[in-house]
């Protein structure tokens, strides 16, 4: 049963469509109805289907655009044009574009049923060719195409074994344990305005596609693809976590070329090395989030996720402005509070401001920071709603009027704060929790106080008040109590030297150890490596 879909702004029309094509041909099924060009590229990627019908004038992204794109996406999908009878100019553009078919509204049942048989025609004439022999060039665009569905898949967290031993099959060989991920944008800004108009846009992602596929090669087993309108991804399996240091060249290698070969400039996200494909999600976040970055730090760069962590504390360069009352307020689900606390933070911000610019750089760095958060409580979809994070953040930008920007950002902030109130994750996921996994990575060097609080941006005063609240332990107790079952494991399961073990677990000498840890267990540490030790010695 050939698969069709309809693509209209108007509802009625849609639904009218739909309903003409059932009951007049049951052969077809109707898969989806998309509003514009944008929601139909998502449909075409998910739904697969044959043919296209799809009217021209669109907000957003129009019949024409549409076609241009999904020709290169797309290449036997078949595409069937609705026009008025003004817009004929724009049918022959269609036609041009490779449409195999138009109807004039309002649409004539004889007519479209002239249209939907001669599509039954050519998708059985297609079949009957591809039942002979499947030419190279097509075997490699099917093969292509299944590994492109297979891998956005991985991305999105939908993954099984399965799947990667059918990657392996066609030919895309993950067999090293670590998976990384960069995300590759364009700068529209780069490309001069007629140029972009008279090309497809399409192409200019296609080209970056092949570049970054060719070059990542020579340095991993990568597998690049075009994943939106706006992305190229280039997933890449590692055989250590090191070998991010020859990724991170190959994506510098990306960005200058293809700026000296095209005059075109890049953006690339790079996220961290993660160890398992249930970890590929994670790694394509983060490199999504350093992204985000440039709407601060501007294009043409390659932005390293664990560099844009190390250096996010929203106050740099900006010591007098403080949003510490509206943290309290947003981590505790107080949204009255937030609401009053965001205007106070907005024009406390506006006043020490030097330039426009400063204000929304500090906003979209304050932003950036609850999205992370809301990613791990596991509301960003609840929080923002049909929206993604980088078209809040460009919609924030655009702003140039201080009560807009207030209004904005209560929205935004009342809203999380709701979410996290009301919602089923606890606050304990929030800052003491990111405080928690910060102490455990770090227990083994001098981490300070004021070090985990500034990571999890909190004044030291009030992190200090709330993690004593949080844990019923003070930071210092947690941090002794992370060290000494450190140094125990290792005292039981290691023969390394007490001192050694002293040095690794983060204490600044042997007495200082030997002092805490028999405080804290009753026995030296020599003591409690003999007991574990006798204790699993063999009878006699």
């Amino acid at each position: 049963m050939p698969k069709i879909l309809i693509v209209d702004d108007e509802t009625i029309f849609r639904k009218g469509l739909r309903s003409m094509i059932s009951a007049m041909d049951q052969d077809w099924e109707v898969v989806g109805e998309a509003r514009d060009g944008y929601e139909a590229l998502d449909m075409l990627q998910t739904l697969q289907p044959e043919v296209l019908l799809t009217d021209i004038r669109m907000p957003r992204m129009d019949g024409i655009q549409l076609q241009q794109v999904a020709r290169e996406r797309f290449p036997d999908l078949l595409c069937v044009v609705i026009s008025g009878y003004d817009d004929f100019t724009y049918v022959r553009q269609s036609l041009r574009q490779g449409a195999k078919d138009y109807v004039m509204k309002p649409i004539e049942r004889d007519e479209l049923a002239r249209v939907l048989g001669e599509m039954k025609r050519k998708l059985a004439n297609k079949a009957q060719r591809d039942s002979k022999a499947i030419a190279p060039k097509e075997d490699y665009l099917i093969r292509q195409h299944v590994s492109e569905h297979l891998i956005a898949g991985f991305l999105r967290g939908s993954m099984h074994e399965s799947e990667l031993q059918l990657l392996q099959k066609i030919g895309v060989d993950f067999t090293h344990p670590y998976y990384m991920c960069i995300v590759i944008k364009m700068d529209k800004s780069s490309v001069d305005r007629d140029r972009f108009k008279r090309a497809d846009p399409s192409l200019f992602h296609l080209y970056i596609q092949q570049f970054a596929q060719e070059i990542l090669n020579r340095r991993a087993k990568a597998f690049c693809f075009v994943m939106s309108d706006t992305d190229v991804v280039g997933l890449l399996n590692l055989p250590h976590p090191s070998a991010m240091d020859h990724i991170a060249e190959a994506a510098e290698t990306i960005r200058k070329q293809i700026k000296s070969l095209s005059n075109l400039t890049v953006t690339i996200g790079m996220g961290q090395p993660a160890e398992g494909i249930r970890q590929i999600p994670r790694t394509y976040n983060e490199a999504e989030i350093a992204l985000l970055y440039r709407l601060i730090v501007g294009g043409d760069k390659v932005l390293d996720y664990a560099q844009t962590a190390a250096g996010r504390a929203v106050q740099t360069g900006m010591k007098k402005w403080s949003w510490e009352a509206l943290e309290q307020s947003i981590n505790e689900g107080r949204p009255e509070e937030t609401s009053r606390r965001v205007e106070t933070v907005i024009t406390d911000l506006c006043r020490q401001a030097k330039n426009p610019e400063a204000v929304h750089q500090q906003v979209c760095k304050l932003l950036i920071h609850y999205y992370e958060l809301a990613l791990e409580l596991g509301i960003s979809k609840r929080w923002l709603g049909e929206k993604d994070i980088r078209s809040v953040l460009v919609d924030v930008c655009s702003l140039s009027a201080r009560d807009e920007l207030i209004e904005a950002c209560r929205t935004l902030l009342t809203r999380l704060t709701e979410c996290i109130g009301g919602g089923t994750a606890p606050f304990e996921s929030g800052p003491i929790d990111k405080s928690l996994r910060f102490i455990e990575r770090h227990f083994d060097q001098p981490v300070t106080l004021k070090e985990v609080a500034d990571a999890v941006y909190l004044n030291p005063a009030y992190f200090s008040t709330l993690f004593k609240q949080r844990t019923g332990k003070s930071f210092i107790e947690k941090l002794t109590e992370i060290r000494v079952e450190a140094a125990k494991k290792r005292l039981a399961f290691t023969g390394d030297k007490i001192a050694v073990i002293a040095e690794k677990t983060g204490f600044a000498n042997i007495r200082h150890f030997n002092r805490v840890f028999k405080k804290e267990t009753g026995v030296t540490p020599k003591d409690f490596r003999d007991r574990i030790r006798s204790s699993h010695e063999p009878e006699r």
